[in-house]
């Protein structure tokens, strides 16, 4: 049964490379935020070590996982050409209902609403940590606000910008015809800050002006690994961005075909327009030669650029 493709490649016009791609997309949406572990990095103590570590193991448990789930739904439906065909829209219910009895239907939604709680709850807090990291460094709009914590030191004024952001997309979902053109959008700007981050650390690589620090080095290793990671990361942002009627309804405008890209491009377009009007950079650069300064101020020189003027 695994290696039957059940008509997959109908839906592809045919194609069984164009399938497989579709299949890999999905695959990698499934590790995408397991990684978060990170995020703790300055409550780890030896966070060099212990951090990339954690990631491992969090990416391993749960591709072990989502492979394990994956198999035994398929296993477990009665009809796995229906799923690929499109006609079954919740084969994870009709499995369990199937193999355990109608009366598991109720508990099993209740299984499944705990743990997209608890999905949300995760999101919640690595976005809140985010927010708070940037606006630490003073270059994100708001940064007062924002990198407010409270006694706890919870970074309070990321998850209420993080609460607020996610509140107002969850507006569009009022709309029943917008929902396809939301999840677009949400998935690729999931998968943007990753092919970003990434693409600045190959072009600082290759330029020579980045040496990753900790204990793991991989030399020309991490190059390659990182040449990997654009391309995997550009192809997962494309194949997301990629404009398809099939995810808003029948007669749709066409700005919800093209929500993915057009959502992306307004959110990179804010992006530059801020970096051009405000500058971030130079706060940065300027935060950068106080901490110089106070570390090893006799290593400075009045020529030196973390000696120039801000």
């Amino acid at each position: 049964m695994f290696t039957e493709t059940l008509g997959a490649e109908e839906l592809s016009g045919g194609s069984t490379v164009m399938a497989f791609l579709a299949v890999l997309a999905v695959a990698g949406w499934g590790f995408i935020g397991f990684d978060a572990c990170v995020s703790t990095a300055e409550e780890t103590k030896d966070a060099g070590r212990q951090v990339p570590r954690a990631m491992w193991w969090a990416l391993l448990s749960v591709g072990l996982v989502v492979i394990l789930n994956a198999m035994a739904v398929a296993l477990a439906h009665p009809d796995p050409r229906a799923v690929v065909a499109g006609e079954d829209l919740d084969p994870v219910t009709t499995a369990v209902t199937t193999a355990f009895g109608s009366w598991s239907d109720k508990p099993f939604v209740a299984v499944v609403l705990v743990g997209f709680l608890a999905c949300a709850m995760a999101s919640q807090g690595g976005a809140a940590r985010g927010v708070y990291s940037l606006a630490r460094d003073g270059a994100f709009p708001f940064s007062g606000l924002v990198r407010k914590v409270n006694r706890r030191q919870a970074p309070i004024g990321g998850l209420i910008a993080s609460t607020l952001v996610s509140c107002a997309g969850l507006l569009l979902g009022l709309n029943a015809t917008a929902i396809g053109s939301l999840i677009a959008f949400g998935t690729a700007a999931t998968f943007l800050p990753f092919f970003l981050a990434s693409l600045a650390a190959l072009i600082a690589r290759l330029r020579g002006t980045w040496v990753p620090s900790g204990h793991i080095r991989l030399g020309r290793k991490g190059t390659v690994l990182n040449v990997l990671a654009v391309l995997w990361t550009a192809f997962e942002v494309v194949n997301v961005c990629w404009p398809r009627a099939i995810l808003a309804p029948p007669g749709a405008p066409w700005y919800q075909v093209w929500a993915g890209l057009l959502g992306t491009g307004a959110v990179i377009t804010a992006g530059l327009l801020y970096l051009i009007a405000k500058k971030p950079q130079n706060t940065l650069r300027a935060a950068r030669a106080c901490e110089e300064r106070a570390v090893a101020p006799e290593a400075l020189t009045p020529d030196s650029p973390a000696a120039e003027p801000s």
